[in-house]
């Protein structure tokens, strides 16, 4: 019966994984404001998509509340009486530089009309199951959870396929991730560029969420671009999950571990990346930690990481490190709101392996049209240096514009 249960739940990993993955922003969203009756800060902190208590508890029920909006009932049949989707429209404009040791500088200028185009459908699909999706042609990202009420909090399972990484069955954190994103804030994560590499994360995961605590343990695998572009078999990695919430001197702390250990993919995705009968893994830890709250009228977030993806081998390529040697590093950032409608924003990272060393910082500034409209600018500078000599700087400049319909 064990068997059974597994198998079922790597065919539906498999089915979901096979779809490419294009991750926008985040899940705040109009659709489901329009769901809970609830203006998007309700569920999050400073500006989306870092999340807030709120924000966590509605995840945690599998985002089913509803607030105001009408029910269509019926025996084992309760759905929203319209659906609720949300068209993300973001225009970005982006200026780009890079030299070289002892070579020219290059600079491209790019206006991208849209930068993303999605149409995202979220929410209730019954009394305890919900959804979240995007489309922009293929499904960009994809989820789909049940819970119950357990033990103070709630248990669930989420089937899902997404570019916001290995966690993504029950993510809490603001650091990395689907909430990480502010002012692109999670492209500094240790953690967010090591789970990069795999592509995209295909995966089952059951876990267990209250006010404290948010746990989940998944089986996984890389999605289709990073196995080779064919089936990545049965073969599941797996990966737990642990983010703990309390509070401190008034403000909402956060820290949180992840380990993902074990193999992945078949004959034919090691084929298709590599001499046949090597292996496939997916070996990567990270710790993250987080403090959310206010001082006087002033809203801080202050965000941190460590990421450590074990190297690969002759014989074995972990999807997380492409890299001989093990690749790992930081980052911090820290977020300011002074006023009702600007953030600020400053961080720092590094990833370190054998071959080279990336260190990166940004700085931004965002202003809120409305919660659903915001303009942002924001500057980014990240230099590699290679252990064999020789490094490149790159300096982006972004205007952005995200409004959500």
């Amino acid at each position: 019966m064990k068997k059974m249960l597994l198998s079922a739940a790597a065919f539906a990993v498999v089915a979901v994984s096979a779809v490419a993955v294009a991750p926008t922003t985040s899940e705040a969203i109009p659709a489901f404001a329009r769901q809970t009756g609830a203006a998007c800060l309700a569920c999050h902190h400073l500006s989306f998509p870092a999340l807030n208590a709120f924000g966590r508890s509605f995840k945690q029920g599998a985002l089913t509340d509803v607030g105001e909006q009408a029910l269509v009932e019926d025996d084992h049949m309760s759905i929203t009486s319209s659906v609720n989707m949300t068209l993300v429209l973001r225009p970005n404009f982006v200026s780009s530089t890079t030299s070289t040791t002892g070579g020219a500088s290059t600079t491209t200028k790019t206006a991208t009309i849209p930068a993303d185009a999605v149409l995202i459908f979220g929410g209730r699909v019954g009394t305890n199951t919900g959804t979240f999706v995007e489309y922009d042609g293929t499904f960009a990202n994809f989820k789909l959870s049940h819970a119950i009420d357990a033990g103070g909090g709630k248990v669930g399972v989420s089937i899902f396929n997404s570019g916001f990484g290995e966690t993504y069955a029950l993510e809490g954190g603001s650091t990395f991730g689907q909430h990480g994103g502010l002012l692109g804030g999670k492209s500094i994560s240790a953690s967010n560029q090591l789970s990069g590499n795999a592509g995209g994360t295909g995966g089952v995961g059951f876990y267990y969420g209250n006010e404290l605590v948010n746990a989940s343990v998944s089986l996984i695998t890389g999605t289709a671009a990073a196995v080779g572009g064919v089936g990545n078999g049965w073969k599941l990695a797996p990966s737990a999950r642990v983010f703990v919430t309390p509070e401190v001197g008034g403000m909402e702390a956060g820290i949180g571990f992840g380990i993902t250990s074990g193999n992945t993919g078949n004959l034919q995705t090691t084929t298709a990346l590599a001499a046949p009968g090597n292996t496939l893994a997916m070996k990567k830890w990270m710790i993250d930690g987080q403090l959310q709250g206010e001082i006087g009228d002033i809203g801080i977030g202050v965000y941190a990481d460590y990421a450590n993806a074990a190297a690969s081998t002759a014989t074995k390529l972990n999807l997380f490190n492409p890299a001989l040697t093990a690749d790992k590093g930081y980052s911090f950032r820290a977020h300011v709101k002074p006023t009702h409608t600007i953030v600020a924003m400053a961080g720092i990272g590094q990833l370190k392996n054998g071959a080279r060393k990336l260190a990166q910082w940004t700085v931004g500034a965002e202003y809120e049209v409305y919660q659903n409209f915001v303009l942002a600018l924001i500057y980014k500078n990240a230099k590699t240096t290679l252990v064999a000599g020789g490094s490149s700087t790159t300096k982006t400049t972004t205007i952005d514009i995200e409004a959500l319909l």
